[in-house]
């Protein structure tokens, strides 16, 4: 992946170098995504047991008679083997950090190598560039035929931003142009760099700080919510919505979050409608119905990742869409003081039906209006 403009180019170590390499692969960073991602959906199959759970040990011994009520016998196999601390095994946090800084090395990588080139693009181009395309001609006109403004005409009207510069010297001038559709478009692969990164980040707030926790709540109790948060919630009523017909249509829990002595807020829980309270979600998990009074369980999740993750998944999709829509595409072109135009094309692999494009540009230019051209 390096180049003469990448990072790597000012690396004097030949270990940095080979390292920086290895580190800007895309299947690396594909490997350990993966391996993060599996790692994470085994985990979120299990409560996650947090440090600070973990260091007290009423709370412990609450969450793991929970967990043993739910379990049974698996309950010690799982404790062994880490199912509950998923998020803090280092089968978790060497590829996640491993991930990040493939990502991060990656993301400079391609910003060297598309970003000066979408800001400031060539328009001097050699003959063994001209050579190499993957789509090239060579046309001849008479000395009165206008080249470069058919060229230039031509490409503008496909959509292209088309510019010139002209090199005379004492024995001939030059005529470049360049034109250029979706320049900018390789620029979006960076936003899916980033959205990676912002999913990365999200994923290390969840794992680091974000937690989960039921809560059974009689009717008319208050139950503290625990955790530092200093809130508790009190049961108000609970009730299931029938349809005219006598088939359950919801479930509605009315609920009152106290702060310290202090009521701060109302609201009603139902099935996927949370309430939510100052970056704690309360979630309707289950009721218990006891002489027609109702006994509720909310499940209880503070996630300071979902924000990043969910602003990754837009940057990722924004990133792709243009990635795969609206392909970078260029056309060079040279006249020489002889009549020579010489063309070449290239485009991005996403850009389907681009030969078939060029080839019609070629003979465009060759029989309209360039009746001359041979």
């Amino acid at each position: 992946m390096a180049n003469d403009e990448s990072p790597v180019s000012n690396l004097q170590s030949p270990i940095l170098k080979r390292a920086y390499r290895r580190l800007a692969r895309l299947d690396l960073a594909a490997i350990t995504m993966l391996i993060v991602l599996l790692v994470a959906a085994l985990g979120s199959c299990f409560p996650q047991l947090s440090p600070s759970v973990a260091a007290d040990t009423e709370q412990f011994a609450r969450w793991e008679a929970v967990v043993r009520d739910r379990y049974g016998a698996l309950t010690d196999l799982l404790l062994t083997s880490g199912a509950f601390r998923c998020f803090h095994a280092p089968v978790f946090l060497v590829p996640l950090a491993l991930l990040v800084v493939a990502t991060l090395v990656c993301t400079l990588d391609r910003w060297r190598r598309v970003g000066q080139p979408s800001r400031n693009p060539s328009l001097r181009e050699g003959p063994a560039r001209f050579d190499s395309a993957p789509h090239t001609a060579e046309l001849t006109a008479p000395p009165d035929v206008d080249l470069p403004a058919i060229v230039r005409e031509r490409l503008e009207r496909r959509g292209f931003h088309v510019q010139t510069t002209e090199v005379v010297t004492a024995d001939c001038r030059l005529v470049y142009l360049r034109g250029d559709r979706n320049r900018s478009a390789p620029l979006a692969t960076l936003v899916t760099h980033l959205g990676v990164l912002f999913l990365m980040v999200g994923v290390v707030l969840s794992s680091a700080s974000g937690w989960r926790e039921e809560m059974v709540i009689g009717p008319g109790e208050t139950v503290e919510v625990g955790r530092a948060t200093g809130l508790a919630l009190c049961n108000e009523a609970f009730t299931v919505v029938h349809y005219p017909g006598g088939s359950v249509a919801g479930y509605e829990a009315r609920v009152t979050v106290v702060e310290g002595q202090r009521e701060v807020t109302h609201g009603c829980i139902r099935v996927n409608e949370p309430l939510t309270y100052n970056g704690i979600g309360f979630h309707l998990y289950g009721y218990e119905s006891i002489e027609e009074r109702y006994s509720i369980t909310l499940l209880v999740v503070r996630d300071p990742g979902y924000g990043p993750v969910v602003a990754a998944g837009f940057l990722m999709l924004l990133g792709m869409t243009v990635s795969f829509n609206f392909p970078h595409c260029w056309v060079h072109a040279r006249v020489d003081p002889e009549g020579v135009l010489y063309l070449a094309g290239r485009a991005d692999r996403r850009a389907y039906g681009f030969g078939r494009e060029f080839a019609a540009l070629v003979e465009e230019i060759r029989h309209e209006p360039c009746e001359g051209c041979a």
